[in-house]
């Protein structure tokens, strides 16, 4: 079993597709759905010229024949773009579900030079500075040239391909030069504007630039501070040292009870007289009026709880 690490660095694209010519179809008998083939180009500008090519390319999909592609008809389509780097013919494999039909390409004068994008995880294998021939300065691009390897269902292996990217030295990405480093992993944003033929590359320009970091750790703290108000306190029945643990439940509820009333009658002593407490002594029939007020002095703890067990023994006898 090889210990190989397979890498997936895709050249991920999106086209204005014309589409002129319909290629096999390999659908299996009795199916209606299975591998359907289109000819189209991609347009772009040449460099030089300024005119307009075309560049040959493959459409492939997985469908239905019944709603496949229409000749003379443009459609907005994204996939995966192989680009093997000899004078075979590149493949465009694209998404089904993702197709957007725009009409006859007669009613559609505009061009679409220039307008095929490409997001191309890759490998940098080679770089190097160049002066700008569109600048009046003397800035200069960054070449960059990253290796891509993708699964190409047509093979049913994995390929790998390089392509050219030119990092514009101006604007938003004249400090990302430092970024590209042999061996680094890069994600890059652009269009296509060319094709390398002595090296059958496509050339994109940049548009954006992203370094990748690799696998990350999962800082699970929050998810545990999310969970602790669904758990059970770890120290259930907490006590302090001295704390009298022979007392039954209920015992111990009327002591809490009448240490709670106390404290609240502590601090709002001032409200009530004395003499007014003594005129409700006559007329009630609650133990705890028979207590005596301790407005004017404070009750120790000993007292509260002397007061608590005979409110008991007074409840249990009545």
């Amino acid at each position: 079993m090889s210990t190989l690490k397979k890498f997936s660095h895709p050249m991920l694209t999106r086209t204005i597709a014309d589409i002129f010519e319909h290629l096999e179809q390999l659908i299996a008998a009795g199916s209606t759905y299975g591998q359907m083939y289109y000819s189209t180009s991609v347009p772009f500008l040449d460099s030089c010229t300024k005119e307009e090519k075309n560049l040959l390319i493959k459409l492939c999909g997985y469908g239905s024949a019944a709603t496949g592609l229409v000749d003379s008809h443009l459609y907005s389509i994204s996939g995966k773009l192989i680009a093997p780097n000899s004078k075979s013919t590149p493949v465009l494999h694209f998404d089904t579900d993702t197709v957007i039909e725009l009409g006859l390409t007669a009613n559609i004068p505009t061009s679409m030079a220039d307008r095929t994008s490409v997001v191309g995880l890759g490998i940098v294998v080679s770089k190097k500075e160049v002066t700008d021939p569109e600048s009046s300065t003397s800035s200069k691009n960054l070449v960059v040239i990253l290796q891509h390897t993708d699964y190409d269902p047509v093979v049913k292996a994995q390929v790998q391909f390089k392509t050219q990217y030119i990092i514009g030295g101006r604007k938003n990405l004249a400090n990302t030069f430092g970024l590209f480093q042999l061996g680094r992993e890069i994600l890059i944003s652009g269009h296509i504007t060319g094709y390398e033929h002595h090296q059958f590359m496509w050339i994109v320009t940049a548009i954006s630039v992203s370094v990748t970091v690799g696998h990350q750790p999962i800082n699970s703290q929050a998810l545990i501070n999310t969970q602790v108000s669904d758990t059970k306190p770890r120290r259930p029945g907490l006590i302090t040292v001295g704390e009298d643990l022979s007392q039954p439940q209920s015992e111990c509820s009327v002591e809490a009870q009448v240490l709670a009333s106390s404290s609240c009658t502590l601090e709002g002593a001032d409200a009530d007289p004395v003499q007014n407490q003594g005129a409700k002594l006559g007329t009630s029939n609650n133990y705890y009026d028979s207590v005596a007020s301790t407005s004017g002095k404070k009750r120790t703890k000993k007292e509260i709880l002397a007061d608590a067990k005979r409110a008991r023994l007074n409840i249990s006898s009545a």
